[in-house]
């Protein structure tokens, strides 16, 4: 289960990153966007899903002519669920539905051909030549649909009248007025058995409802999988190994596509991490502009992902299934203020803790507790740490705050600041640099790699540095020196 608010989607940038699996089909693009989360009783279907991804990911390295043409294909296929309704229903069929649903069988046919990739896909797709031979009764693969004559004698019959009254009346200038009358008879006629002829073919096409939509299902899974395959070939993402309960997190160069465009856009660079997270409790702490929530929205989203049932962003990712998985941040939210903000953060994180009671969950929160005060704020994570330290699933949060050790807490920061470098940095001559050059050489010093803190020792979170290196009052830094908080 899924438990994110649209905000914190749009935060975390599910949407934005899976923009990139791009589906063909309707059928394929309905599959994305339910979001399918796949839980720890899901497994063999996971497994099944992953497996189907991994052989199709070798198939578009090999064979990408052959994949472009089933994409052509699958770009062709119509959304038909209101022509099944009326098919599964027994209403008589409208001539654009028959027309839908010949063009349908003729992709499916096509589509069956390719067999290899059918099979590594893990799909099944059946022609349906009976389908076939109703809509198309002389078997010479017409193109487009139309009530031939075939269906009906007395239809051919009637055409052929109107067509040769029309030929009379063009060449006679008496008795139009009787010709027409009888032209519009004849119209009548027609309009009368056409619809017998499209009640018939609907009563005929019924029982191949079921195929047809199973079909169409499968297209539109092969689309997906095949999306979902191309993706991973874009992240160079590896198959993840799905764990047992319990067993410890593994992300090795795990990354946010989105925010890795957007850095390598500006001429930065985009420092890919390593985890590993355990059942319990894990604080992740890192000085200002360290990039803590960078790191979470990597890695929650490649977790997240795997439940879903894509390759993650990362070089090797292994993971347990978790029952439900919730992400909160409160960064950058403007549209709540003071007590409604903090009392929408208290009802997650009650609701988080009743879920964890019976279901293993994968927690993440962004920097908990800033809309209240510091003492209540740092009692309360203190309590969250301890809390979650007991439990099977796995919490992981970022905060300022100091944070207790103990059994079932482990604490992880960025490395930070560059010493050297940044001693370096601030006795160098700064006057022209702009703040925004100022931020990214700030930036530049930055060591974003991961790494344990026993007994959660704290680090130097550098900002009074930053604050100095940006320019900040004399006045103002030398009252911080007499605070002891200018670091030696």
């Amino acid at each position: 289960m899924l438990v994110i608010s649209r905000q914190d989607r749009e935060r975390l940038g599910l949407a934005q990153v899976l923009e990139a699996c791009r589906c063909y089909s309707p059928q394929g693009r309905r599959l994305k966007a339910a979001g399918h989360y796949f839980g720890p009783r899901d497994r063999p279907e996971l497994e099944a899903e992953l497996s189907a991804i991994e052989a199709l990911k070798d198939q578009l390295g090999h064979h990408q002519a052959q994949v472009l043409e089933v994409q052509s294909l699958l770009g062709h296929l119509r959304d038909l669920r209101g022509t099944m309704e009326s098919l599964r229903k027994g209403r008589t069929l409208a001539l654009t539905e028959l027309f839908e649903i010949k063009e349908a069988a003729r992709l499916i046919h096509k589509l069956a051909g390719f067999k290899t990739l059918i099979k590594r896909a893990g799909v099944h797709l059946l022609p349906m030549p009976q389908v076939q031979s109703l809509l198309d009764p002389t078997g010479q693969g017409r193109s487009g649909f139309s009530l031939y004559d075939d269906y009906s004698a007395r239809l051919a019959g009637l055409r052929r009248e109107r067509a040769q009254l029309e030929r009379e009346m063009e060449d006679q200038g008496h008795n139009k007025e009787v010709l027409e009358a009888r032209r519009r008879e004849l119209i009548a006629g027609e309009r009368e058995e056409e619809a017998l002829v499209r009640q018939d073919l609907s009563q005929k096409l019924s029982p191949h409802a079921k195929a047809l939509a199973d079909n169409l299902e499968a297209a539109g899974r092969l689309d997906f999988r095949l999306a979902k395959a191309d993706l991973a070939l874009a992240w160079g993402a590896s198959r993840p190994t799905i764990l047992d309960e319990g067993q410890t997190i593994i992300l090795e160069a795990f990354f946010h596509p989105q925010i890795q465009a957007h850095i390598r856009a500006r001429g930065g660079a985009y420092e890919r991490q390593t985890i590993t997270l355990e059942a319990g409790t894990t604080v992740l702490s890192g000085p200002n502009m360290g990039g803590k929530s960078v790191s979470l929205k990597a890695m929650t989203l490649a977790l997240l992902l795997i439940h879903m049932g894509y390759f993650p962003p990362a070089a090797f990712a292994a993971s347990p299934l978790f029952d439900f998985v919730s992400y909160s941040s409160d960064h950058f939210d403007t549209t709540r203020k003071g007590l409604s903000s903090f009392a929408s953060e208290m009802v997650r994180l009650r609701d988080d803790l009743a879920r964890s009671k019976e279901q293993r969950g994968l927690i993440v929160i962004d920097e908990p507790c800033r809309g209240t005060n510091p003492r209540e704020a740092s009692a309360l994570i203190g309590a969250l740490v301890r809390t979650y330290a007991k439990k099977q699933g796995a919490f992981i949060l970022a905060t300022h705050y100091p944070t207790p050790s103990g059994p079932g807490i482990r604490h992880i920061r960025i490395k930070g600041l560059m010493e050297e470098a940044l001693q370096a940095g601030m006795a160098s001559d700064k006057k022209d640099l702009s703040d925004e050059e100022a931020i990214r050489r700030i930036e530049s010093l930055m060591d974003y790699s991961l790494e344990a803190v026993e007994g959660g020792k704290s680090t130097q979170e550098g900002a009074v540095r930053i604050a100095a290196w940006l320019g900040m009052d004399q006045e103002l830094l030398a009252l911080l020196e007499e605070e002891n908080l200018w670091p030696t």
